[in-house]
């Protein structure tokens, strides 16, 4: 599943609705946890808007083996993993991403990035 935003303040509530339909559409799985998977689309999303995007697209897909979440933006800039002081009040996004997804990386689209977190499935169970 597949939605597109407006890269503003509502972006982030938004993409977190559209994971959590998408979530429910998905095949049964032992995978990620959906709360997992919405902080990282939130926070995602959160730093495609400060960065300067003016769109967000963001998609939800299983794969044999993995929940893959993209979300992309059309902003310049690449994202990088920041050591904020612990009393700064931002730069922790990537860091979460980097705790709660199996893996992720960054690819170059003509205009932007995607960022793409994934999530191991394992047969079985239901995804939460």
């Amino acid at each position: 599943m597949k939605t597109d935003l407006r890269a503003d303040h509502r972006a982030p509530a938004a993409a977190r609705r559209f994971i959590a339909a998408a979530l429910a559409a998905l095949p049964r799985a032992e995978g990620p946890r959906g709360e997992d998977v919405m902080l990282v689309v939130s926070e995602l999303v959160t730093n495609a808007v400060r960065a300067g995007a003016t769109a967000v697209g963001v998609e939800l897909r299983a794969t044999a083996h993995h929940v893959v979440l993209d979300v992309s933006d059309d902003a310049e800039g690449w994202p990088a993993t920041r050591h904020p002081a612990w009393d700064d009040p931002g730069g922790r996004g990537l860091a979460i991403v980097e705790d709660v997804a199996d893996e992720w990386h960054t690819t170059t689209l003509i205009s932007g990035k995607r960022v793409s977190a994934s999530w191991l499935l394992t047969p079985a169970a239901t995804v939460d």
